[in-house]
């Protein structure tokens, strides 16, 4: 079966959710004819039970992708009608104050060799909200120093832009920053590449009381800046996401303001 032509996807993004769908059917007992495995019902139970390995948001890709196919494949009489959404991922929670007590303990105990590696993990983590491809990625050269005297870090793959450094981060990054060469990585610099378990792999060999987590430390990032009413059209710039939908998933974790401070600050926006 080949639709890619007239699903607006490439023949070979459609593959692995056709073939994934195919062969899940095949098991059930299913005849491979459209009109039985590209029905409503039989992708909406593919994709609730057949690959629970997958994200939900790469699960989510494969029932758009299979619904579209189905839209071309089938009569307008048996092709399926729009699936309720697939219920978001829960969040990385951030991690309280004590545990960032913790973290930063543990940095310091490192060995020397280990010691600032340790605290440029956090500081990227905690004081920039870096993903831990982002972490892996940025070198010297991307810590900028503003005229203000923030620190900024330059992002400038996958999602581009300008982060500021939380003003309780900056001396020690911008310190480290100064003292590599310009093309250094900031993290584990002297590496020729990023490894895709680069950071897990380097904790893993002394681990502390306290699991370092590239997801937790970006999400007390984001969880801090929400707290500290950071406006959010420019949290959404600076975390890299494409809308508030992916922030809003953080708000269980934001503590209410007191009534009279949340009517003073209703009252003076």
């Amino acid at each position: 079966m080949t639709y890619g032509s007239e699903t607006a996807y490439e023949p070979r993004k459609l593959k692995p959710a056709l073939s994934a769908l195919a062969a899940w059917s095949s098991r059930q007992g299913l005849p491979l004819q459209p009109e039985v495995v590209l029905t409503r019902g039989n992708i909406a139970a593919f994709v609730d039970s057949g690959v629970p390995h997958l994200s939900p948001g790469t699960r989510g890709n494969y029932r758009s992708q299979l619904l579209r196919i189905a839209e071309v494949a089938l009569p307008e009489t048996l092709a399926p009608q729009r699936l309720p959404a697939l219920s978001p991922s829960s969040p990385a929670a951030p991690y309280s104050r004590e545990e960032q007590d913790h973290l930063k303990e543990w940095a310091r105990r490192q060995h020397r060799s280990r010691r600032t590696d340790a605290t440029t993990l956090l500081a990227l983590g905690l004081g920039a909200g870096l993903s831990a491809t982002e972490i892996g990625r940025i070198r010297a050269q991307d810590v900028i120093l503003d005229n203000s005297g923030a620190v900024i870090l330059r992002i400038t793959s996958g999602r581009s832009r300008d982060v500021p450094v939380l003003r309780r981060w900056e001396r020690g990054l911008r310190t480290h920053a100064e003292s590599l060469c310009a093309n250094d990585y900031l993290f584990l610099p002297g590496r020729s590449a990023a490894g895709k378990n680069l950071i897990s792999n380097w904790v893993a060999r002394e681990p502390g009381p306290i699991h370092v987590q590239t997801q937790r430390l970006r999400a007390t990032w984001l969880v801090t800046h929400m707290s500290a009413s950071t406006p959010m059209v420019e949290l959404v710039r600076a975390a890299g996401v494409d809308s508030l939908e992916a922030l809003t998933r953080y708000l269980p974790f934001v503590a209410a303001r007191q009534e009279a401070d949340a009517l003073k600050l209703l009252r003076s926006a």
